[in-house]
Parts: structure tokens; C-alpha cells; sequence
């Protein structure tokens, strides 16, 4: 395999930017969220759409449904059904998945930050379909539930399935963690396990999992674990296609910065696919079999093309296949852009340098900043510091939401009633001139996580 030179990074002055609107951010989340959510423990949080097949629509509190696209965002009382061909996901800020195959209708009851931005609690009411769950790690107390019509699972850090039939009847799966199973009675569930409640909430127990030859999320976890071992956490992107028949093939493209390994895994229920991943210099790599995964190791900077081919066999209906890709990132800081390939990585000390450096934010002094340790998705930021002589602290959520950038002050609190908010709200306006929920950084952001208390954008160039 070829090995291509690396050519110098470029520094873009998008790092400035990016860096001074989440230090104004955070003093926004000290002022405002003492204000006006001093009394609330808890801060409302959201979920973003994905839309992998149509169609998929959502009601906002039991008003019609609509019809919507990726980057829709779920709040609470809202409901997302997918129609007979549709596939979808919520992802909330944490990175914790639930992914809704056809004919699927679920309600976001409610989803809490804490003050420091954590997930604090999560209710997911499903009415019918199937849907499969990751929960990235919750924090000590928080909660995650599904409800049925008669049962509810209760979760904490786990992979875990529910079917729901026309008849009320509740099938749930566990394939990591554990799992409290809560109807008339409680079923305990450990990894390797399913139950089934009646729609009377009786529920029977647990036994091992029965292979589903209908369950399209078991070649979905197949190719997600696949690509998960050996990559770093958070770089993981997915993508379900409509089904392929033969002859047919279908193409994903993944921004990478190269120089270590990207992985992809393509799962399908049968017969015969082929995976090709291209990379930039145009090297091919192929894999076929049941579960064909691709490794390219050191391998330049650019966008890797995944193609997807439908052999024999797939039949009149054809079939979904579903790719996993993955990679090796150093958790270290970067500013890389290379064959339109973006990898930024800031350290709390990038962040307090390029504010100190920049000069721009007049009155902020003794200015502190920490990132959380390793998030598969998204970034807590919190702050303290003094501003215009008042001193200050806040946190605040980063996520990646449809290419762009999601802040959402999550707590904080001033000391004394001598900063107006409206003027720090104007000097936000005046320094950026953007909503902090719907931030462009310059180019098109595809993840952010952290790792090692480094905080990881990686994207392309519009």
C-alpha cells in the first residue's frame, strides 16, 4: 500500500473565531442563565434528526405530523414516526443514539442537562415499531427510560432493542449493560438476554436472545462493533442505504486526516455485497463475505469514498446494507486541513491562549476553562473568570448539529448585579453576529467528541 507524504497543515483564522465565540458563550451562560433559570435545577435538552431513509415526520404536541429532513430538531413533546420505508435517529447532545426502523413512532417525553451539563434524565415513549438504543455513559443518579404501553425499560449505559406490536406487546433486548425490565412486575435483564411483556404489563423471563431474521438492526450493531475495535471513540459515522439490488451500488463519502487507520464495516442480512473504500490518492481497497471490513492504514488526508455494490442474490425487495466507518485520531491539539479534509483539536489551554492572544474580549480577566475528559459526541465546556470586574462562571454543551454547531448554556452564576445582560448580549451580537444554537466554524462539521479532555471538531471544506 502507498504511503503519501503529508503536506504542511494549514491555520485557518476560523480557530479564532470558533474560540472567542465560546468564551462569549460562556459569559452569556454565567449572566443569562442566572437570571432567568437561577431557580431551575435542571435545563431542557434537545435531540437532532437524522433521516437515513424517507420518509420520517414529526408532531409537535399532537399536532399533525410533517413531513422532515436531517437536521430537524426534536424538543420535548415532540414525536418522530417513520412511514413503511423510512429509517431515522434522535441523537441527544451526549451522543446517546436511537435509531427507529420502518413503520416506527416515538414521543422525547422529556431531556434535562444538569447545571454542568450532563444528561440528567431522558423518557422516550414508544407506541409501535422497533427501535435500538445506545446510552453513551450516564452521570451518577441519571436516568433513561423507554415506555411502553404497559412496561418500561430502564436503563444506564447500555445497547438495548424494543419491539413494539400492534397488540401492545413489549419485546425488549439486551446486548450491553444492564437493564431493568418494569411492568406488573421486574424483570432484572443482563447482556445476552431478552423479555417480553403482554399488554397487561406481565412480564415473562428473561432468556437468551433469538435470532430475528426481521430485526434489521442486527447487522447494524455487527458492523458498528466491527469498525469500534481499535478506533477512537466518537469518530464512528453510519450510513443506511435504501435497498440495493443487484447490479446496483450505492456511495458515502468520510472526511478524515489521515495517518493512522480508518476502518469500514458494511452489515447486511444476506446474499452477496461488495465494500470498496477509495482514499483520496486513489488507492482501492476491497473486502466481500458476510460482514466485509475494510482497514486502510496510514493513509493521506482527504475524503474517502465507500462504495457499496449489490452482487447475487438480493432479491426482488433487495436489501439494506448499513456502513459503519471509524478512525484513529490523535487526542492532541491540531489545526489540519489538507485535501479538504478539516481535524481541529483544542486543549483548555488552546482555548485560554487564543482568548488571551486575541485581545478582543475587553474586561475578561483570570479567565479558567475545562473540557470533559472523553465524550462520544459533543463537548462540556465550563468556565469562570472576572468581567468588567464581576466575577463569573458557566457551562455550556458543544455539539455538532447538521454540519454546524450547537451552544447551549447549561448553568452558571454571577456575583453581583453589576453586569446588565442585554449588554453582553449586544457584545455577542456585535463580535459575531450569529445564534449561538446554528454556528459555522467555516467549513462543514461532521463529529465532534472529546478525548483526553481534548475537545475534537472534524469536518470538509464547503
Amino acid at each position: 500500500m502507498a504511503t503519501v507524504a503529508a503536506r504542511p497543515p494549514k491555520r485557518r483564522g476560523g480557530r479564532r473565531f470558533l474560540l472567542l465565540l465560546l468564551i462569549l458563550v460562556l459569559i452569556v451562560g454565567g449572566v443569562l442563565v442566572w437570571l432567568n433559570r437561577a431557580a431551575s435545577a435542571q435545563v431542557n435538552a434537545s435531540a437532532t434528526l437524522t433521516v437515513y431513509q424517507p420518509a420520517a415526520s414529526t408532531s409537535r404536541n399532537g399536532a399533525d405530523f410533517a413531513d422532515v429532513s436531517t437536521g430537524a430538531v426534536v424538543h420535548a413533546g415532540d414525536s418522530v414516526k417513520t412511514d413503511t420505508k423510512g429509517r431515522a435517529a434522535i441523537t441527544l447532545p451526549d451522543g446517546t443514539l436511537t435509531r427507529l426502523a420502518s413503520d416506527t413512532t416515538l414521543k422525547l417525553d422529556s431531556a434535562h442537562f444538569t447545571k454542568t451539563g450532563n444528561l440528567h434524565d431522558v423518557t422516550l415513549s414508544q407506541q409501535i415499531g422497533r427501535t435500538f438504543t445506545n446510552v453513551q455513559h450516564l452521570a451518577t443518579g441519571a436516568t433513561f427510560n423507554v415506555k411502553g404501553k404497559s412496561a418500561t425499560a430502564s436503563v444506564r449505559g447500555t445497547k438495548f432493542e424494543v419491539l413494539i406490536t400492534a397488540d401492545g406487546k413489549m419485546t425488549v433486548k439486551l446486548f450491553e449493560g444492564t437493564l431493568d425490565f418494569i411492568g406488573k412486575n421486574t424483570v432484572h435483564l443482563k447482556a445476552g438476554q431478552q423479555a417480553t411483556a403482554d399488554a397487561n404489563g406481565n412480564i415473562g423471563d428473561p432468556t437468551p436472545i433469538v435470532p430475528d431474521p426481521a430485526d434489521p438492526f442486527g447487522p447494524a450493531l455487527a458492523a458498528s462493533d466491527a469498525v469500534a475495535a481499535g478506533t477512537t471513540p466518537g469518530t464512528e459515522q453510519d450510513f443506511i442505504g435504501a435497498p440495493l439490488h443487484d447490479g446496483e451500488q450505492q456511495q458515502y463519502t468520510y472526511a478524515y486526516a489521515g495517518g493512522s487507520l480508518l476502518k469500514a464495516s458494511l452489515g447486511y442480512p444476506g446474499s452477496a455485497m461488495k465494500l470498496t473504500v477509495q482514499a483520496p490518492d486513489n488507492q482501492k481497497y476491497f473486502a466481500t463475505g458476510k460482514l466485509p471490513t475494510v482497514e486502510v492504514h496510514n493513509g493521506p488526508a482527504g475524503i474517502y469514498t465507500i462504495v457499496v455494490n449489490g452482487v447475487s442474490g438480493l432479491g426482488t425487495a433487495g436489501e439494506e446494507p448499513f456502513v459503519a466507518v471509524a478512525s484513529v485520531e490523535s487526542c492532541a491539539s491540531a489545526d489540519i486541513e489538507q485535501n479538504h479534509a478539516v481535524h481541529r483539536g483544542y486543549t483548555a489551554h488552546d482555548l485560554v491562549d487564543a482568548v488571551q492572544q486575541s485581545g478582543e474580549v475587553s474586561g475578561l480577566s483570570n479567565l479558567k476553562l475545562s473540557l470533559s475528559e472523553n465524550s462520544a459526541a459533543g463537548a462540556i465546556i465550563t468556565g469562570s473568570g472576572t468581567y468588567n470586574g464581576v466575577g463569573w462562571s458557566g457551562s455550556v454543551v458543544l455539539a455538532a448539529h447538521n454540519g454546524v454547531l450547537d451552544i447551549m448554556p447549561t448553568g452558571g452564576s454571577v456575583f453581583g448585579m453589576s453586569v446588565p445582560a442585554q449588554q453582553v448580549v449586544q457584545q455577542i451580537a456585535a463580535a459575531i453576529g450569529q445564534d449561538p444554537s446554528n454556528v459555522s466554524p467555516g467549513f462543514i462539521v461532521d463529529r465532534l467528541f472529546t478525548c483526553k479532555s481534548v475537545m475534537i471538531v472534524d469536518g470538509r471544506m464547503r
